[in-house]
């Protein structure tokens, strides 16, 4: 071949691998582009989750305490007292005329039955039931849930539903002691999301592989978009999850500041008199109406906050408005 026409080869040659190279070059910046706003927008997403669900995991663990100081200060208490009476009538006459009704036996053996289980859970302390004790009585609240020693021995971890709900495992921020999915399988239930989704998003180094690398990279914006959609449902979820918390924190609260005085009053009642056929007609009046708080807060105590799925328990909805009127009293 003449010398002209190897050397216009080679420039034709030359240039066709510069324009590749460039093309390249354009493939790959395009990819990186894409990749780097699919990771924006995936960590976006994902730090306003994380967000919610830190504030969810504090309104939970309020709650926990909550639950653990009510059942100590004000449920325990009342039992021991009001187990001290003597001749309960059950069918009080005068309260049923005075329109209060009488004493519901099954209530008062659920009372004394919860607080000799709660007797055992407090002696250890708050920080005896962990994480995974105080994300139980936060959702559930029921003793049945807590798995205690007979020794009232630090409680190592929850027993039922509550330990494989993957919801409260992943509020509670890792995986519960006795078998609980751990914050993929909260995630999952939460918005259909996986905790950490892999996003192919990686350097690229040789030419051949830019053009995959940049469809890569545009399927990458779309997983991002998806996975911030998903979590986007899950920050509604835990809001809802950490405002019932809240509300259930608020209402205990409230009910704390009006029981305590009554469990007072009764204390005082009787280291004066035990005998209720003695008692004065405001005496069984007020010694009604405060067995009738103990029963309140003993229902708002045990009522589910999540359902075995991992859901807002409609239950605890209800009970909730059903004693918004108290959230008045001062």
């Amino acid at each position: 071949m003449p010398l002209p026409l190897l050397i216009g080869a080679a420039v034709v040659a030359g240039g066709w691998g510069i324009k590749k190279g460039v093309d390249a070059k354009d493939d790959f910046d395009t990819a990186k582009r894409l990749n780097s706003k699919a990771e924006g927008v995936f960590d976006d997403a994902k730090e306003k989750l994380e967000n919610e669900r830190n504030q969810a995991q504090s309104a939970m663990e309020s709650l926990g305490k909550r639950k653990f100081n009510t059942y100590k200060e004000q449920v325990i208490p009342f039992v021991d007292a009001f187990s001290k009476i003597k001749n309960l009538d059950f069918k009080d006459k005068e309260l049923i005329e005075n329109g209060l009704g009488g004493f519901n036996e099954n209530e008062l053996k659920d009372l004394k039955s919860n607080a000799l289980k709660m007797k055992e859970v407090v002696s250890g302390g708050v920080a005896s039931l962990g994480a995974g004790g105080l994300a139980g009585m936060a959702a559930y609240g029921g003793v049945g849930y807590l798995g205690a020693a007979s020794t009232g021995a630090a409680i190592s971890g929850l027993s039922g539903v509550a330990a494989t709900n993957a919801t409260l495992a992943w509020l509670g921020g890792g995986s519960l002691a006795t078998g609980g999915m751990g914050m993929a399988g909260g995630a999952a239930v939460l918005g259909g999301i996986v905790a950490g989704p892999v996003l192919a998003i990686g350097g690229m180094m040789l030419a051949s592989k830019a053009e995959e690398a940049k469809h890569d990279a545009y399927g990458n914006v779309e997983k991002a978009e998806l996975a911030a959609e998903e979590m986007k449902t899950a920050v509604i979820a835990t809001r809802g999850i950490k405002t019932r918390f809240a509300e259930v924190n608020e209402l205990l609260r409230v009910l704390g500041g009006i029981f305590l005085p009554q469990i007072d009053k009764l204390t005082t009642l009787i280291t004066k008199e035990k005998n209720y056929a003695k008692f004065t007609e405001q005496q069984k009046n007020d010694v009604y109406l405060v067995f009738q708080l103990a029963v309140t807060v003993k229902n708002i105590l045990e009522a589910p906050v999540l359902t075995e799925k991992g859901e807002l328990n409609r239950e605890t909805h209800k009970l909730l408005r059903s004693t918004e009127g108290l959230m008045k009293i001062k």
